[in-house]
């Protein structure tokens, strides 16, 4: 779940994401914006092996938070797409998480 915070002071928007779907972004950002679902599964269980934290379970609990954050439209905010279609585990970047 993204939370946006919004400081009066100067109306500046931060996002908040869940650490999980900051994580899927991180990885899929390292493969230059899409790549296979497995792929980004492995990177982000060698990066929990790294912290010395488990990883069971960890692949269903990526795919659900990836599904939660997945865009079905052009403009639509949350951070990713499936850029071959809906029974595609290539996944991608909606342009607005491309950058930052």
């Amino acid at each position: 779940m993204a939370i946006k915070l919004v400081r009066p002071d100067d109306e500046a928007t931060v996002t908040v994401l869940e650490p999980l779907t900051a994580e899927i972004i991180d990885a899929l950002r390292y493969f230059r914006g899409a790549c296979h679902r497995k792929q980004v599964i492995e990177f982000i269980e060698v990066a929990h092996r790294k912290a010395g934290q488990g990883v069971d379970g960890l692949a269903d609990a990526v795919i659900s938070a990836f599904e939660r954050h997945l865009g079905n439209v052009r403009d639509d905010p949350r951070p990713f797409r499936l850029p071959l279609g809906p029974d595609s585990h290539r996944w991608a970047l909606a342009d607005s998480a491309m950058k930052g």
